[in-house]
């Protein structure tokens, strides 16, 4: 990966008339409102399309939306991490020369909140196969203007392909982990339903990417890792593909893992939520939480898959993305929840 220099953009002037009190058919948006509850669990958003991919930094929660207004285009969307207005869509720059279908997805911000990483995606209109895949940084206020990109094709050192990237996150100033994965599109035919899409990623490992200088590279000690969170007191939690149940501690500056906690079930998806273990099972229907602190154990379930979980920093609370049907092959899409450890 390098830096590149940041693509051209169309400019657009607009002539913007100051209304004046009186003025006829004056437009006044509506004022930004809270969550309409407080009860946990309770769902964030409520769009017919679908909504993926949430990560929370500080006040915000950015996450991947599809609306159907661009095709099947998807734009990155703000909304409180508690619920209630959304504060801003941006989308992906056009011009009357772009034939391309553009993707934003797998958002995070920066600490500050000042820069925005996130996978960009461009694929052929007919086409489910994805052409060009970059993970971005860019300013947060302005998306579309990368100041780095680089492929999200890697190749580990065990000769494997990784050919996406999923669970970006920040660990510090220019640094991103995220899992390398590899995606593979198949097709199912028969019946009326005519011929069927679907997407799987196979994670293979925990990479690092320093921004600096573009270099990337499997996290010494976390090789075969399929899910990872910030640890308490630094360090990572990660749940490597060997034995999916275990709980392992990689300490800052060590490069192997150790064991630190079991769950009860396959794992692949991990978060810490408030210094408790939140971990996401295989199939999606159970949610566990343990606190290596105390003892305790927890479970909630869902009657649809839940296909992430991300923390709401400095509270007991954390964001799942939750299928909207129960069928694998569906494409009713996905609302964002909020849910919380006692």
């Amino acid at each position: 990966m390098r830096p590149v220099t940041p693509p051209f953009l169309l400019a657009l002037s607009f002539t913007v008339a100051a209304c004046r009190h009186e003025t006829p058919f004056a437009y006044v948006g509506p004022d930004s409102l809270g969550p309409i509850s407080s009860a946990v669990p309770r769902r964030l958003t409520f769009s017919a399309g679908d909504d993926r991919n949430p990560s929370v930094s500080g006040a915000t929660l950015v996450f991947s939306r599809l609306d159907g207004s661009r095709g099947r285009e998807r734009c990155l969307a703000f909304l409180p991490p508690q619920g209630g207005t959304l504060r801003r869509v941006v989308c992906p720059p056009t011009s009357p020369a772009d034939t391309f279908v553009d993707t934003w997805v797998e958002p995070t911000l920066s600490p500050d909140g000042r820069q925005l990483a996130f996978v960009w995606q461009k694929g052929a209109p007919a086409s489910y196969y994805t052409w060009t895949r970059d993970l971005v940084v860019a300013p947060a206020d302005d998306p579309g203007r990368p100041s780095f990109a680089g492929q999200a094709w890697y190749v580990l050192p065990d000769g494997r392909i990784a050919t996406a990237v999923t669970k970006p996150m920040w660990l510090g100033p220019g640094r991103l982990c995220f899992l390398a994965a590899y995606e593979r599109v198949f097709k199912v035919k028969g019946g009326g339903a005519g011929r069927l899409t679907d997407t799987v990623l196979d994670v293979f490992s925990l990479v690092h990417l320093d921004l600096g200088t573009g270099t990337v590279g499997v996290v010494p000690g976390a090789d075969s890792s399929i899910a990872y969170a910030p640890a308490p007191g630094g360090g990572l939690w990660l749940v490597k593909s060997s034995d999916s149940t275990r709980l392992l501690l990689l300490a800052p500056g060590a490069d192997t893992a150790v064991v630190a906690g079991t769950f009860s079930g396959p794992v692949v998806d991990l978060a810490n939520v408030d210094g408790v273990a939140v971990a996401l099972h295989a199939g999606g229907d159970v949610i566990e939480w343990v606190d290596l602190t105390t003892g305790d154990t927890g479970f909630v379930g869902s009657v649809t898959p839940i296909r992430r979980v991300t923390p709401v920093p400095g509270t007991r609370f954390f964001v799942v993305e939750v299928e909207r049907s129960s069928d694998p092959l569906s494409d009713e899409g996905a609302n964002l929840w909020l849910f919380g450890v006692p």
